[in-house]
Formats: structure tokens, C-alpha cells, sequence
């Protein structure tokens, strides 16, 4: 497998870095994890968005689902007259959130272009080859970690996530751990997001091969988060999930 990092910032988006979005390959199968501002964008510097097998969004907060318009316009006036239909993939109450933007004929609107599949933590489904399975996180939002496995390696993706919800069971044994890191030491927020030390000492009970540092709030710098995930994991693989990187798994 391969994960291409498309943003990774937390909240909103910096200059060069769009919000939270990935493109999981595997083999011919083209999976989009979350779609955040300015994800579509880069989605498409990377092949046809016509041949994305799926997009599986891990909650409704717009600095994740937001460009699933970009991509609703895309298929609904530029291709083939709206014929095609991408699966999406989504906690419950995505589509009736997503709706409202296309007025009142927004719910059978939305569907016309993607093809609504509602999964709960605990689900397993099967996308093209790849296996995800889901847990529920502590956020605002109702919001799903993703485990993604095939023959060739396991990927977990925290989405947003508190410290009140271990990560480090579902997360065992994954050769690449892609964990939200929106805190530094002395600037932590409300508990519903994780600090790089949190996501580092999660990483290391999970048995985690490579630690992936996303969602790095987008005024600190992230040369700091890797260096303190570094002090709490020293033995850890650590990189910041910058934008245009290529992670193998």
C-alpha cells in the first residue's frame, strides 16, 4: 500500500498545507481518506478523480468532508452528464449533514453523485482489496478511526481523537500509524484532540512500526511536534505527515 499525504492540517488550512485528506493505493484500488479543504485539489495532481474506488470520511466536521462538494460539482456537471456515482463511505447523519448546502432538493441531489454507505465502529467492509474496520473516537462529532489492512500491511488512521478513548488496541501492530498531533506541550486545548507526545505514547503501545504525526494545528510548527513525539518515543520512526509525502506500507 501506499498512503500520499494531500493535507494534513489541523482546523483550517495554512498557505501550503490543505486540512485533513489521503489517498490510500493499493494495487489499481484508489481510496480517499477524508476531504478536507483543499484535498480535491491535490487529489487531482495525483490521477483521474473518476477512478477513486471510494472516499471514506472519518466525520462531518467541514476541515474533513468539506471538498466532497468540490467533488459532488466535479461528477454532477463535468462528467458524462452526471452519470457516475462514486461509493462514500461515512459515519451516521453524514448525508442529511451534507445536504443543506443543495437546498431543498439537497438530500436526493447529493445522491445523484455519490452513493451513501453508512459504517459504525465496530463495521468491517471491504473496498476493492482493502479491508477497513472502524472505532469510535472521543470527539464533538460523531467520528470513526480507520483501520485499513491488506496482504501487504495495515494502516490506522486516528482521525480526530481525544485522550478518554485508547487508541493503541485498535491500532496494534500497524505498520504505519497516521495519528492527529493538534497539541504541543504548554498549548493544549479542550480534550478532544491529542498532543504529539499523546500520539507518540500511543503509537509505542500500540507496537506501532512508523508513527505519522497529522492534524499538527497549523500555527506551530511541526519540526517541534516530531521532536517532542521524538522524546516520548525515541525508538519510534517518526515523520510529520507533510503535504506530498508518500508513506509505504
Amino acid at each position: 500500500m501506499r498512503l500520499h499525504v494531500l493535507g494534513s492540517s489541523g482546523g483550517y488550512s495554512s498557505p501550503d498545507n490543505p486540512t485533513s485528506g489521503f489517498l490510500l493505493e493499493h494495487g489499481p484500488a484508489r481510496l480517499w481518506l477524508d476531504a478536507g479543504t483543499g484535498t480535491f485539489a491535490a487529489l487531482q495532481r495525483l490521477g483521474d478523480f473518476r477512478k477513486l474506488d471510494a472516499i471514506v470520511l472519518s466525520h462531518i466536521h467541514p476541515d474533513h468532508c468539506v471538498d466532497v462538494y468540490a467533488l459532488f460539482v466535479a461528477i454532477r456537471y463535468g462528467v458524462d452528464g452526471g452519470r457516475l456515482r462514486i461509493p462514500l463511505y461515512a459515519p451516521p447523519g453524514t448525508r442529511e449533514a451534507l445536504a443543506p448546502l443543495f437546498l431543498e432538493d439537497g438530500y436526493k441531489t447529493l445522491g445523484e453523485g455519490l452513493d451513501f454507505h453508512v459504517v459504525e465502529a465496530g463495521d468491517t467492509v471491504e473496498i476493492a482489496g482493502v479491508r477497513m474496520s472502524f472505532l469510535r473516537t472521543q470527539h464533538p462529532a460523531h467520528t470513526l478511526a480507520m483501520r485499513a489492512e491488506t496482504d501487504a500491511g495495515t494502516l490506522t488512521y486516528s482521525a480526530d481523537a481525544g485522550p478518554d478513548v485508547d487508541l493503541a488496541p485498535f491500532a496494534k501492530d500497524s505498520d504505519l500509524f497516521l495519528c492527529e498531533a493538534t497539541y504541543q506541550e504548554g498549548k493544549v486545548g479542550a480534550p478532544v484532540h491529542l498532543s504529539a507526545r499523546q500520539a507518540a505514547e500511543t503509537a509505542l503501545r500500540a507496537g506501532a512500526r512508523k508513527l505519522a504525526l497529522t492534524h499538527v494545528w497549523p500555527a506551530f510548527d511541526p519540526e517541534v511536534s516530531e521532536e517532542e513525539a521524538r522524546v516520548a518515543a525515541p525508538e519510534l520512526s517518526i515523520r510529520w505527515a507533510k503535504p506530498g509525502k508518500v508513506f509505504e506500507i
